[in-house]
């Protein structure tokens, strides 16, 4: 319930950010002075410094392919397992499958390399962002 609240939050947070950087209602949910500054299918999304602050995300730099997160940082949805990758300012969700040890999770993904970032708090939240601007068939971005 308190997932479901924050989540709520969060997506009128982004609602409130919008239409108070251009002054109405968002009928586009990307550009310039919005919460979701650029959006693309393949790259993914990016994130206006007051949205990235709203969300209070947290990372960790990749090293090598396999990679170990806490647990919270996986976003679940239908079936499959992903995290949030950060590369060049974009944030793509990358689908892995973890290997679950208690709080921490393990996995590899040729998706990954040295220098990116993956996000290891309130990762959940990018996923609401992103199907409120890419709509359902957000389901399908994965890698």
């Amino acid at each position: 319930m308190k997932r479901i609240f924050l989540l709520l939050t969060v997506l009128v947070s982004f609602q409130l950010i919008a239409e108070d950087e251009e002054g109405g209602g968002a009928k586009d949910r990307v550009g310039p002075g919005k919460a979701v500054i650029a959006a693309d299918k393949d790259k993914g999304i990016k994130l206006s410094e007051k949205a990235l602050k709203t969300l209070d995300l947290a990372f960790v730099q990749v090293q090598n392919p396999h990679l170990s997160v806490p647990r919270s940082a996986m976003v679940y949805f239908q079936d499959f397992s992903a995290i949030y990758r950060l590369r060049d300012g974009w944030f793509r969700m990358v689908e892995v499958e973890p290997s679950i040890n208690g709080e921490q999770a393990t996995f590899s993904s040729k998706d990954l390399k040295q220098g990116d970032q993956v996000v290891v708090r309130n990762g959940s939240l990018l996923r609401v962002v992103e199907l409120d601007v890419f709509g359902p068939e957000a389901d399908a971005c994965a890698d």
